[in-house]
C-alpha cells in the first residue's frame, strides 16, 4: 500500500505539471494521395487507434502529401475523405521510432465504390535508417528470452561477443550502444550496458537502429536501441504470468558433469492497463516478483573431476511500474511512467570464487528507480512540440568484504582484508570477497532534458518537408568511494594456479612473478559530473515521387568534471547526418537509398573519471620470493597471504622501490592533454529494399564504419614526479588516431507472410571487425589503449597488431517460422521455430614476454620488465560455431473475456555442444633469452613436454588446454526446458 500511495502521486504530479520528457517514444504516419496519377492536395486524412486518445486529422499539401508526427506505436485506421470522392480506408502499423507510409488513390464518387485498401509499405522500408523493429506478439511467440537484450540479439548487425558476452550492436564497443526505454537513458554509467528497467510482459515493442541514424540521436559509436511499455487504453486489459525454470531442466554439457539438482524458480508477472475517463485519461500498471536459488560451483580450473558446490545465492528480484497517459485538450497530451526495481543478492560471489572465504556472506542490494514524462503538443496543423525529462538511478550497497584494516602493518590483519585473482586459467578469486561491503555505498545516476519541435513544410515544386529541431541536455554521475578491498590490498596470480588436497581442500599459492597491489584511496570522492548539451536538425525532404533526402546536423558539447571537480572535458563536435533515397517507381515499393553519417560518443566515466576523488591509487609490487601454499602447505586462503604480507615487510613493505614495477596515483601522477575529445565513428552506407507481393518485403544493407580520437594512455621518459620516497612516471590522457577499428557488413533481412496463419521472418549479417585494441573489459567496461605507454619497450610488431577483434563474427543468421492452428473451442495453438547459426569467434595465442633485458631505460621511474607478445596473427583462431533450433509451443483457451494460455520452449532441441570460450594460455619458454625486437619465436608442437622444449631451445608452445574447453561454461547452452502459465483479458 505505501508503494501504491507513492506511486499515485508521483504519477499524479507529473500529469499536472507539463515536466519536459524524452520525446523518442513515438513514431510518424506520412503518405501520398493521388487522383489519375496526379496529387490531390486538400484530402481530408483521419486516422484512429487503440493506441491514440481520440482521433487526428490533417490534409494532404499541394504535393497531395501528409504527415503525422509524434504518434503512439500501434495500428492505425486512416480514412481519406473529399467532397465528389469516395472514401478510401486503409490500415497501417506505426512502429517505434518509424515512419509509417499509408498512400490513397482517389476517384470520383460516381466511377467507384468505397475503397478499402489492406496493403501498404513495411516501415523498415520507408526509412533511411537501417533498423529491426519486433513487437511484443512476436517476441511472445518466438522461443526467445522476453528481455530486451535477448529481443536486440535477433536484429541483423548484433552480436553477443563483447566482454564477457556483452552485447555488440553495428561493430562498435559493447559500452558504446543509446539504450532508450520509454525514453529514459536506462545505460549503466561504467559498463554502459542496459539495466534491467523493465518488467516482460509490460513492453510493447522494440526497435534495433544499426545504421543511418537520425540526427535525432547521439552519444554513441554503436547503435540505438529504443523499447516503449503499454499505455493502457479505452478497454481494460491485463495479464497474470508465472514462469517457470529449474537447473535440472538443462542437459549437462560435454564436459560431462552432474546433472544439477531440481530447484524450481517461479518468475510472478502481473499487467493491468485502462482508462480511467474515455479518451482523457489511461493506466497502466505491472509487477514482477522472482527469487531464484543459484547453487553454483567454485572456480577450479578443471582440477577437479567433480567441482565442488558453493553456498546457494538466493537472488530476489523486485520490479513495479506506473504508468498514466492524459489527454488535456485534444492537441495536448501528457505520458509518466515511474519503475522502482530492486535486486537483494546473498551470498554473493563477484567475478567468480575459488573458495568460500570470497563469497560475501551477507550479500549486496541494488536499489534502483526511473521515472520518464513526455509531452506534446501541436500547436499548428503543422508545427508540433514535445517536452521531456528522464532520469535513472542505481545504488550498490553492502557490496564486499566486511573487514576493515585496523593494523595496516600486520600481516595477519591484512590477509583477512585482502583477495587474489587468478589469471592462470579460468580467472575467479580467493581471499576475502573483492570490495569493501561497509564502506560508502555507490550511487550512479543520469538525468536528460529535451525540447523538439516538428515542423511540416510543403512547397510546389520543392517538394514537402519534415523538419526536426531540438536541444538535449544529458547529465551523468557517480558517487563512489571505490575501496578494492577491505585492507586496501589485492593480489594478481600470474604464476600457478591452484592446487588441491586429495579429499579436495583448497590450497591457493603465491609464486615468483605474482604482483601485490596496493590500492588506497587518497582523496575522498566529490562525485563527478559528465554533462553533455546537444542541439539537432534533420530534414526529410520529399523533392518528388522518386527523390527524397535526409538532410541533418547535430551538434554536441561537453562539460566533464571527474570526481575530485577538476575539469577534463571542454568538447565539442559535429555530426553530419547525410542520405538519399531513390524510389524506382515511385510507389513506395522498391527503394534505394545510400548515407553518411558521424557518430560522436560521450566522455565514459571510466575514462574521465581518473582523477584523484574516489579513485584508488595503485602501486604495483614484484613479488620474487618462495613459493608459498599449494598442496601438503597446510595453507587456507588467508595463510596465504598472511605468509605473503610477511616477505612484503622483511623486504620493505611499501618502501621497496626495487619491487616496486609500477604507481598511479590519480591526480597526482596523472593528467590531460588539453581537453580529453569523443570518440567518433564514420560510416558509409548503402541499401536496397523492396515489397514482396502484399505480404513481405526485403531489404539489404552495406554498412562500412571507421573510428577515430581513441582514448590514450601515454607517458614519456623523464617526465616523472616525486611521491613521498617514490618516483613515479606521468600518465597522461589524450586522444590518439594511432589505434585502428573497423567494421564491415552486409545485413539482409526479410518477413512474408505465406497464408494467413504461417509468418516466416530471417536476417543474416556478414561481417568482418578488425583493428589492434579491443578498448574494454568486462569488469570496468571502456579503458585507454596503451600503444603509446612506455612505447620504447613495445617497439616491436608483435606487441599490438592489427586482426581481427574479439567481437568479430563472419557469419550470422536467425530464421523463424510462426504458424497459428485454431483447434475450435480448445482454442488456439501456436508453434514457433527459431533457428540460430553465429560462426565461430577469434581468440590468439598470446603471452608475455621479457623485455627489461634487451631495452636501455631512457629515463622512466618505473619501467616495465615484460610485454604482451602475439605469438600468433591476432584473431588467428576460432571458437567453433553455434547452430541451434529453439522451439515454442504456445496454447490459448478463450473462456469468457479471459484466456488462459500455456506456453513451452525447448532450447537447443538437438543438444549442441560447440565450445565457445575454450583455453587460449600459452607457455613462454627461456623467456630471458629471447628477443622480441630482433628474433622470431620458435614454436614447440604442442603436448611436448616443457622440459624437452626448453632443452631444443623453442621459445613457445600451445598449453596442453589450448583451443578446448576449461569447464561448464565454455560450452553453449545445452537442451534446455522453459514453461509459463497464465491469462491475458
Amino acid at each position: 500500500m505505501k508503494f501504491l500511495k507513492r506511486s499515485f502521486v508521483v504519477m499524479a504530479a507529473l500529469l499536472l505539471v507539463a515536466i519536459p520528457a524524452f520525446a523518442q517514444n513515438t513514431g510518424t504516419m506520412t503518405g501520398s494521395v493521388q487522383m489519375d496519377g496526379a496529387p490531390l492536395p486538400g484530402v481530408t486524412v483521419t486516422i484512429s487507434s487503440p493506441a491514440l486518445q481520440g482521433t487526428r486529422t490533417a490534409y494532404s499539401d499541394v504535393n497531395g502529401n501528409f504527415n503525422f508526427a509524434a504518434l503512439p506505436p500501434g495500428t492505425y485506421t486512416v480514412v481519406f475523405e473529399m467532397e465528389s470522392m469516395q472514401p478510401v480506408t486503409t490500415t497501417t502499423r506505426v512502429t517505434l521510432g518509424g515512419t509509417a507510409r499509408a498512400n490513397a488513390n482517389m476517384r470520383l464518387s460516381a466511377m467507384a465504390e468505397a475503397i478499402t485498401v489492406t496493403a501498404a509499405a513495411p516501415a523498415v522500408l520507408e526509412t533511411q535508417e537501417v533498423q529491426a523493429n519486433y513487437d511484443a506478439q512476436l517476441i511472445e511467440d518466438l522461443p526467445i528470452g522476453r528481455t530486451v537484450q535477448a529481443t536486440v540479439s535477433l536484429a541483423p548487425g548484433v552480436t553477443t561477443n563483447g566482454p564477457g558476452g556483452q552485447t555488440v550492436v553495428g561493430g562498435g564497443y559493447a559500452y558504446d550502444t543509446l539504450y532508450l526505454i520509454n525514453g529514459a537513458v536506462t545505460n549503466e554509467n561504467v559498463r554502459g550496458q542496459t539495466d534491467n528497467l523493465f518488467i516482460e510482459d509490460a513492453i510493447q515493442e522494440t526497435t534495433i537502429i544499426t545504421g543511418a541514424v537520425s540526427a535525432e540521436f547521439g552519444r554513441f559509436t554503436g547503435g540505438v536501441v529504443s523499447a516503449i511499455t503499454k499505455s493502457g487504453g479505452n478497454e481494460f486489459s491485463g495479464s497474470l504470468r508465472d514462469s517457470f525454470t529449474n537447473p535440472s531442466w538443462t542437459n549437462p554439457s560435454d564436459r560431462g558433469e552432474a546433472r544439477r539438482d531440481s530447484e524450481l524458480n517461479e518468475t510472478y508477472e502481473a499487467t493491468l492497463g485502462g482508462r480511467i475517463i474515455r479518451d482523457r485519461l489511461w493506466f497502466f500498471g505491472a509487477g514482477r516478483y522472482f527469487e531464484q536459488s543459484l547453487p553454483g560451483f567454485f572456480q577450479n580450473g578443471g582440477a577437479l573431476a567433480t567441482p565442488v558446490a558453493r553456498p546457494t545465492t538466493v537472488q530476489l528480484d523486485e520490479r513495479y511500474e506506473g504508468k498514466l497517459t492524459g489527454q488535456i485538450t485534444p492537441r495536448h497530451s501528457l505520458v509518466g511512467s515511474y519503475l522502482d526495481y530492486t535486486v537483494d543478492q546473498t551470498p554473493h560471489c563477484a567475478f567468480g570464487c575459488w573458495d568460500i572465504t570470497t563469497m560475501d556472506i551477507n550479500g549486496r542490494q541494488l536499489p534502483r528507480e526511473m521515472i520518464t514524462a513526455n509531452y506534446n503538443g501541436i500547436i499548428t496543423s503543422n508545427f508540433l512540440i514535445e517536452l521531456g525529462y528522464s532520469t535513472r538511478s542505481l545504488a550498490f550497497e553492502g557490496s564486499g568484504g566486511d573487514h576493515l584494516t585496523t593494523n595496516p602493518n600486520d600481516p595477519r590483519d591484512l590477509a583477512l582484508g585482502t583477495w587474489a585473482y587468478d589469471l592462470t586459467v579460468a580467472g575467479g578469486a580467493w581471499g576475502a570477497p573483492i570490495f569493501c561491503g561497509i564502506c560508502d555505498p555507490e550511487t550512479r545516476e543520469n538525468d536528460y532534458y529535451q525540447l523538439k519541435g516538428t515542423y511540416y513544410l510543403a512547397s510546389q515544386g520543392l517538394g514537402t518537408h519534415n523538419i526536426v529541431a531540438g536541444y538535449e541536455n544529458f547529465a551523468e554521475s557517480r558517487f563512489s568511494n571505490n575501496y578494492q578491498s577491505g585492507s586496501n590490498f589485492d593480489v594478481y596470480v600470474y604464476g600457478m594456479s591452484p592446487e588441491y588436497e586429495d579429499d579436495g581442500t583448497f590450497r591457493p599459492i603465491i609464486s615468483f612473478g605474482d604482483l601485490i597491489q596496493y590500492v588506497p584511496i587518497l582523496v575522498l570522492s566529490q562525485g563527478s559530473d559528465f554533462v553533455t548539451e546537444s542541439v539537432y536538425i534533420n530534414d526529410k525532404w520529399d523533392l518528388n515521387p522518386n527523390w527524397s533526402f535526409n538532410l541533418g546536423a547535430r551538434y554536441d558539447v561537453n562539460d566533464g568534471r571527474d570526481s575530485a571537480g577538476t575539469k577534463i572535458s571542454d568538447d565539442s563536435a559535429i555530426s553530419p547526418r547525410l542520405g538519399i533515397t531513390y524510389d524506382i517507381r515511385g510507389d513506395g515499393r522498391f527503394k534505394a537509398n545510400a548515407s553518411y553519417s558521424t557518430y560522436v560518443s560521450r566522455i565514459q566515466e571510466t575514462i574521465g573519471g581518473v582523477g584523484g576523488g574516489g579513485n584508488p591509487a595503485a602501486f604495483g609490487y614484484y613479488y620474487d620470493g618462495p613459493q608459498i601454499g599449494g598442496r601438503g602447505s597446510g595453507l587456507d586462503s588467508f595463510g596465504v597471504l598472511e605468509e605473503m604480507f610477511r616477505w612484503f615487510f622483511s623486504v620493505g613493505g611499501y618502501d621497496n622501490t626495487d619491487n616496486l614495477v609500477f604507481a598511479s596515483i590519480p591526480g597526482l601522477n596523472t593528467r590531460f592533454d588539453g581537453s580529453l575529445e569523443s570518440p567518433h565513428v564514420d560510416e558509409i552506407t548503402l541499401g536496397f529494399g523492396g515489397q514482396i507481393g502484399s505480404r513481405g518485403f526485403i531489404r539489404a544493407d552495406l554498412i562500412d564504419r571507421e573510428w577515430s580520437d581513441f582514448y590514450s594512455a601515454e607517458n614519456r621518459p623523464n617526465d616523472t614526479i616525486e611521491a613521498g620516497t617514490s618516483t613515479l612516471d606521468f600518465v597522461e590522457y589524450r586522444n590518439t588516431n594511432l589505434v585502428e577499428k573497423t567494421y564491415q557488413a552486409l545485413q539482409l533481412q526479410g518477413s512474408y507472410r505465406l497464408m494467413d496463419r504461417l509468418n516466416v521472418g530471417a536476417n543474416y549479417t556478414l561481417s568482418e571487425a578488425e583493428g589492434n585494441e579491443v578498448g574494454e573489459t568486462f569488469g570496468s567496461g571502456p579503458g585507454p589503449a596503451t600503444v603509446n605507454s612506455y612505447r620504447e619497450y613495445k617497439a616491436f610488431a608483435r606487441n599490438n597488431p592489427v586482426g581481427l577483434l574479439p567481437n568479430d563474427q563472419t557469419h550470422k543468421a536467425r530464421l523463424w517460422i510462426s504458424y497459428d492452428q485454431p483447434v475450435g473451442f480448445l482454442g488456439n495453438v501456436n508453434v514457433s521455430l527459431l533457428q540460430r547459426f553465429d560462426s565461430g569467434t577469434p581468440y590468439s595465442a598470446t603471452g608475455n614476454v621479457n623485455v627489461g633485458s634487451f631495452v636501455t631505460n631512457p629515463g622512466y621511474a618505473t619501467p616495465p620488465t615484460s610485454q604482451l607478445y602475439y605469438f600468433s596473427d591476432r584473431g588467428e583462431f576460432r571458437t567453433e560455431d553455434v547452430t541451434a533450433t529453439d522451439l515454442a509451443l504456445n496454447w490459448s483457451l478463450p473462456i469468457s473475456v479471459v484466456n488462459l494460455f500455456f506456453q513451452g520452449e525447448v532450447i537447443n532441441v538437438f543438444d549442441e555442444q560447440a565450445v565457445v570460450t575454450p583455453s587460449s594460455s600459452v607457455n613462454v619458454i627461456n623467456a630471458n633469452r629471447f628477443n622480441p625486437f630482433t628474433e622470431t619465436p620458435r614454436e614447440c608442437p604442442q603436448f611436448t613436454p616443457l622440459s624437452q622444449c626448453t632443452a631444443q631451445g623453442f621459445n613457445w608452445r600451445k598449453a596442453d588446454t589450448f583451443g578446448t574447453a576449461t569447464g561448464v561454461a565454455s560450452y553453449q547452452l545445452p537442451l534446455t526446458y522453459r514453461f509459463s502459465v497464465g491469462l491475458r483479458f
